[in-house]
Parts: C-alpha cells; sequence; structure tokens
C-alpha cells in the first residue's frame, strides 16, 4: 500500500476512535505509530494543510519542523529562534581583493532534510542579505548559512551559528579553504552555538569538507548536520527533538479535549508530544 494510502487510513481511522461511543464517553485508541515522516506526506495525506509547524518522526528521531509552502512543494525548516543582523548570519567581508562593501546574510529559519537533520545552507527563502563586492569578476551579493569569508589575507570574514532555543545542536566539523586560508570555528559547550572567523587570499570557513567559492548561495547545499540537542525539549516554545532510535515504545492514543481530535504522543509510556490529526503542534512534554 502506498504511504499516501496508510496515511489516509491511519488518520480516518484516528478520527473514527475518537468519536463518542454509544454510552457518549469518548473512546481511546492506542496503536503503533502513524506519523508523518516529512511535510510532503502532510500534503499527501490532507491536501488542504497550511503552512505551519509539525511533528515529524523520521530515521529514529522524533522533531518539530515548520512546514512551509504546503499547497505547492511542501519542505521542512528549522525556526531559528534568534535573530537578526548580529546572530545566525554569514558574512563575506571586503576588503583586499574584493572591493566593495560587506555582504552578510542573515537567516530566520533554514531548510534541513528530514531524514538526514542535514541543513542545506544554500536555501535562502527565509534569509535576507545586505551588501554588494566583486570577487574577480563576479558581484557577490549573499552568502549560504554558516560561512565567513574575505580576500584581505586576514580571517576577517564572520559568521554565527545559533541553534539556542530550538531542540536542535551542530553536529558537524568545519574546515578551511582558499589560498592561504586560516580561520577557526569556535563550538559551544552544548554545541548549540558556533562563532567563524575565516580569511585569506581569498579564503573561508565552511561546514567540513570545505567548500570551493561559497558565495551567491543557490537551492540544494545539503552541508551541515544536525541533531538533537541533549535536552532537546521546549514545552514552552511547543519545539522538541528527541533520538529515540526506532519506533519500539511509540505508541499514539486518539482522543477528544474540548471539542478538539488530539493525538497524544508516548514513548515507553510517557506522553511526548500532542498534535491535531494533521500533524500540527499543540504541547510537548
Amino acid at each position: 500500500m502506498a504511504v499516501s494510502s496508510i496515511r489516509k487510513t491511519a488518520l480516518l481511522a484516528a478520527l473514527c476512535a475518537a468519536l463518542p461511543v454509544a454510552g457518549g464517553a469518548p473512546a481511546h485508541a492506542a496503536a503503533p505509530i502513524q506519523l508523518f515522516n516529512s511535510c510532503q506526506d502532510v500534503h499527501q495525506a490532507i491536501p488542504i494543510a497550511r503552512d505551519g509547524t509539525y511533528l515529524l518522526y523520521n530515521n529514529g528521531n522524533i522533531f518539530t519542523a515548520y512546514c512551509h509552502h504546503m499547497a505547492t512543494a511542501p519542505a521542512e525548516y528549522i525556526d531559528l529562534a534568534r535573530t537578526g543582523q548580529a546572530v545566525n548570519f554569514s558574512q563575506y567581508t571586503a576588503g583586499g581583493a574584493s572591493p566593495g562593501t560587506s555582504v552578510r546574510t542573515a537567516f530566520t529559519k533554514v531548510r534541513v532534510d528530514p531524514k538526514s537533520l542535514t541543513v542545506d545552507i544554500g536555501d535562502l527563502t527565509f534569509a535576507t542579505s545586505t551588501g554588494s563586492l566583486r570577487h574577480g569578476g563576479t558581484t557577490v551579493t549573499g552568502m549560504p548559512y554558516a560561512v565567513a569569508m574575505s580576500c584581505t589575507a586576514q580571517p576577517n570574514g564572520v559568521g554565527n551559528v545559533d541553534l539556542q532555543d530550538t531542540p536542535f545542536r551542530v553536529d558537524n566539523a568545519f574546515a578551511a579553504g582558499g589560498f592561504n586560508a586560516s580561520g577557526s570555528a569556535a563550538p559551544s559547550a552544548n554545541g548549540q552555538v558556533v562563532n567563524l572567523h575565516g580569511g585569506g587570499y581569498c579564503g573561508w570557513v565552511t561546514p567540513a569538507p570545505a567548500l570551493y567559492n561559497p558565495f551567491n548561495a543557490g537551492p540544494g547545499m545539503h552541508h551541515l548536520r544536525v541533531s538533537c540537542a541533549q535536552n532537546g525539549v521546549l514545552p514552552a516554545r511547543r519545539r522538541l527533538c528527541l533520538h529515540l532510535g526506532g519506533p519500539s515504545g511509540l505508541t499514539t492514543q486518539v482522543r477528544r479535549e474540548r471539542g478538539r481530535v488530539l493525538v497524544i504522543v508516548r514513548h515507553n509510556g510517557r506522553p511526548v508530544a500532542a498534535s491535531d490529526i494533521a500533524g500540527r503542534i499543540h504541547a510537548v512534554a
């Protein structure tokens, strides 16, 4: 049976199980997990599903992701809590062999593959860029995520990755590339923050392995691995990421609360999260 058919069957069964029985009390159903693996799964099962934060299960991880373009081309994003020009940005610092103004790209969400938890650093859907400079015969106007670059013979290119107040951490080494390259990547103790400095003539620091001429990014650069943070549960923000290793012990219970049908997800009997039938998150334990 196709995945979409399985999802639709599960949804119909869950809805029926949640309806009042003859005596008027709500019925409860415990069953093997029937969570969505991706935003595309949600769209296939529920074509009218809207953009928002959904609960997904893939490759041993249960996590929340922001589903974007649900009506056309569903895609998963990590919703960054720390945003602004001084956080979650990449910069190509102007000067030396690259005249112009420093190009800084700041991100509010980053694209993530739900199976590998690898960030597409070239997806600029939720990013804004300032500045413009020349790199040889090329005009540079944007930078991928988690990159610091310059052509001043000094590591004065800067960047920042900050996953604080998300349930994720960086799970990737960084490397310098280019000519006379130098720089550093300084991760925090919990792996959620990495401060970058990179440069050369020209040189850069990117997630390892080092990319070549990492500027003017485009989608398809899955190059930064993340994983569930040690304490990847944020009840106040309705976000979580837990590595369970497999579906063993993971069950769902469908129930009606205040006129809503909710799916209660449990792991080894302990509540983990609650979502609606479409998978949109309502609460995490």
